[in-house]
């Protein structure tokens, strides 16, 4: 699935390793902050707050999906998966103006 390239002693390249772990990181760290934002929406209730929060929890969910997407490229054509890296972050980013829109609406009728 990775693509690691090696010198001729058998030594892996030290950025790709790097590149490999960043990647995974944020995708980790990605699942832990959205839990978090799932979990204070429903803390919250059905207030202001948690409905924003839910909206902001599925767009960062959009975009972990849309993240996760990028490593399908051997299971599935290439074009299918930039089609769906740029669906999941275009909706994921829709979701999180929304949330927002939300938020500033409710703030200011107030």
């Amino acid at each position: 699935m990775w693509n690691i390239p090696s010198v001729e002693d058998g030594l892996v390249y030290g950025s790709v390793f790097a590149g490999n772990l960043a990647f995974l990181l944020s995708i980790v760290i990605g699942l832990f902050a959205t839990y978090f934002v799932f979990r204070a929406a429903h803390k919250m209730g059905g207030g202001l707050f948690g409905k924003v929060l839910n909206y902001v929890g599925v767009g960062m969910t959009l975009v972990i999906l849309g993240t996760i997407s990028v490593t399908l490229d051997p299971v599935i054509s290439l074009i299918w998966a930039r089609l769906l890296h740029t669906i999941f972050f275009a909706l994921g980013f829709i979701f999180l103006v929304i949330g927002a829109e939300k938020l500033l609406k409710g703030i200011t009728q107030n």
